[in-house]
This record gives structure tokens, C-alpha cells and sequence, in this order.
């Protein structure tokens, strides 16, 4: 019985124990009772990255727990995307919205072969669900 709450968007990037308690423990009870309590309709997960395909200069990553749509929270561009070619450095990377999925790509990377979100310890990316849950950081090579 464990559950994750991902925090990623409620501050505090310097101090592991953020100031916001409610929404982390808003979070920590809609996954109790979405797995715990047998309340399986309730959107308790931000997006969890799923796969990636690759498009020619693209990488397409397809997401679990996608509540409804993937939305930035901001309003604003896509943050903190990376991507890697062929010799395995990440660069910047631009990332939009296509449906449930997320097209990532940057100039100089012909052949994307891994890429990376929120890859950092001060990292506040927008990329979240329609229910307002942040998506989780993550690596598609590890």
C-alpha cells in the first residue's frame, strides 16, 4: 500500500518538505482513495510516462493516467524537455501537445534516441492533466 505524490508544482524547489502541505496531502488521499477505498472514477495520478516512438527528428511520448487530457498548467510552452541523438547528449528540447501525447524535438537532433523531463533538482514544469495533477519527471533511457 504506497501511493506518490508528485510535487513537482507547488514550490519550494530548494527545500525538500514544501510549505503547501494541503495539496500534497490532497493528492496522497485521492491515490488512498482510488486504491485503498475502491474509488476507482477518481483521477489520483498525473501523467506517467508510458513509451516513446520516433517520428524522423521527433520523439512522440505517450502517457498513463492522462485524466481527461493533457493540458499545460500555465498556459505557457511546454518546460523542461531534453532530448538526445545519436551521441547521447541532451539538449533543450520544444514540446507541444498532440492529443494524449507529447511531440518533443530541438534543433540539431536528427535522430532522437531518449528524452528527458524535468531532469533537474530545481525543475518546475507545467506539463499536467486536466485535473490538475502534475506530470511526474522522467527519463526514457533509464
Amino acid at each position: 500500500n504506497t501511493g506518490m505524490a508528485v510535487t513537482v508544482d507547488i514550490g519550494n524547489v530548494k527545500d525538500i518538505h514544501p510549505r503547501n502541505k494541503q495539496d500534497v496531502g490532497k493528492r496522497l488521499a485521492l491515490w488512498a482513495l482510488a486504491k485503498d477505498y475502491g474509488q476507482g472514477d477518481l483521477v489520483y495520478s498525473g501523467p506517467l510516462y508510458k513509451s516513446m516512438k520516433v517520428d524522423g527528428n521527433k520523439a512522440v511520448l505517450s502517457f498513463d493516467h492522462v485524466g481527461g487530457g493533457l493540458v499545460s498548467r500555465d498556459g505557457e510552452p511546454l518546460s523542461w524537455f531534453q532530448v538526445a541523438g545519436e551521441d547521447g547528449n541532451f539538449v533543450d528540447a520544444k514540446a507541444e501537445i498532440v492529443g494524449d501525447t507529447v511531440v518533443v524535438h530541438a534543433e540539431g537532433v536528427s535522430k532522437p534516441t531518449a528524452v528527458r523531463f524535468a531532469w533537474n533538482q530545481t525543475a518546475e514544469p507545467n506539463l499536467s492533466n486536466k485535473a490538475g495533477l502534475p506530470a511526474s519527471p522522467f527519463r526514457t533511457d533509464k
